[in-house]
């Protein structure tokens, strides 16, 4: 199979059975909304499953009014203590019972068409997860930015897409498999997000594909629990650029990812074969950010700088291709003139003022 070749859709996947996770807390302000827009799917799903994390407000007036009215059934469970809004969609991850899982947040708007666009992507026993196209939103109603923007339909081989660069919740349909395919506990704090989690799963145990249509609206307000990321002012991206890193968290962080593919490998020895390839590949991530790492040591030499450039050289570090786990040709060369160099040495201060 040609893992980038477009997707062909045809008819939807019949008896797909898809649940809606739909995590709230205090969401009044736009819940309406987005609940309507739910109730309006061409294809209608099997459930939706709601977890409260404790609202003060009317969320749940309007969630129980919701359910005596919605065309699908609508179930709802109360949090008897906060988990907050990670543990709060895992949670709701955990109670659906369909075969493929939509994430929804509280605020957003769904495009009618999303589950019927979605769907037949799952026809393909080898697809695990689905990513497509989404819009930012305003409070006010004012459409913004694409967030996350896929242009074209591709599917990706297991392995192939790096899970921490375009993978909202929001815009992400997984297969329910994924849920209890790794323990969940004591994740890595940049994967304590649900979407990150079960996107690193879903592009390592199978393929992911990613849709170019906009199906969802993202609305940012100011209680976002997250929003798209903006562009930095001129002084902190040049703190960002020319600063001494310290890319150790990076290191950790895909050491850990590394290791929970393992343990997958482990536990679905039928699944090795595609899961060992992403945790090579997050191995071998995480030498290269332990190198530069080492090579923007405040007490490093010119020498040791040098050794560890060459070193990433020779571990192919730099090599302009389409892979995630390599850190490309312009890494390659700020290494060269920031780090290597030694220049980085006249903007610590700069980078720490900030």
């Amino acid at each position: 199979m040609n893992y980038s070749q477009k997707i062909v859709i045809e008819d939807l996947t019949p008896g797909l059975r898809i649940s809606i996770a739909l995590a709230t807390y205090n969401g009044e302000k736009y819940l309406g909304e987005q609940l309507d827009s739910l109730s309006r799917q061409k294809l209608l799903p099997f459930e939706l499953v709601v977890t409260d994390d404790g609202s003060s407000d009317s969320t749940l007036d309007i969630l129980e009014a919701f359910s005596e009215a919605a065309p699908f059934p609508v179930r709802l469970f109360r949090n008897a203590t906060r988990l907050g809004y990670e543990e709060n969609f895992l949670h709701a991850a955990s109670l659906c019972c369909g075969d493929v899982i939509a994430f929804c947040d509280q605020d957003d708007v769904w495009m009618d068409r999303k589950l019927e666009v979605c769907a037949p992507s799952f026809a393909n026993p080898s697809i695990v997860g689905v990513l497509h196209t989404g819009q930012t939103m305003r409070g006010s109603g004012e459409l913004g930015q694409f967030h996350p923007h896929f242009p074209t339909a591709r599917v990706f081989a297991p392995g192939d897409f790096y899970p921490f660069e375009q993978s909202p919740g929001y815009s992400m349909l997984i297969r329910r498999e994924l849920v209890n395919l790794a323990d969940s506990g004591n994740r890595h704090h940049l994967l304590k997000s649900h979407d990150k989690w079960f996107c690193l799963l879903a592009a390592n145990v199978g393929c992911l594909a990613t849709l170019p249509e906009v199906l969802v609206w993202y609305r940012q307000h100011d209680s976002n629990v997250f929003g798209v990321p903006t562009r930095e002012g001129f002084l902190p991206a040049i703190r960002s650029y020319a600063g001494a890193y310290d890319y150790t968290v990076e290191a950790d962080a895909a050491q850990y990812c590394a290791l929970v593919l393992e343990r997958v490998a482990e536990s679905f020895p039928e699944r090795a074969h595609l899961v060992e390839r992403g945790a090579r590949k997050f191995r071998y991530q995480s030498g290269l950010h332990r190198l530069r790492t080492q090579m923007y040591q405040p007490e490093s030499n010119f020498f040791s700088r040098v050794a560890k450039y060459v070193r990433i050289v020779f571990l192919g570090g730099y090599i302009p291709d389409r892979a995630w786990h390599r850190l490309g040709f312009k890494r390659g060369i700020k290494d060269m003139l920031w780090g290597v160099s030694g220049a980085y040495r006249i903007f610590m201060n700069i980078h720490t003022a900030g």
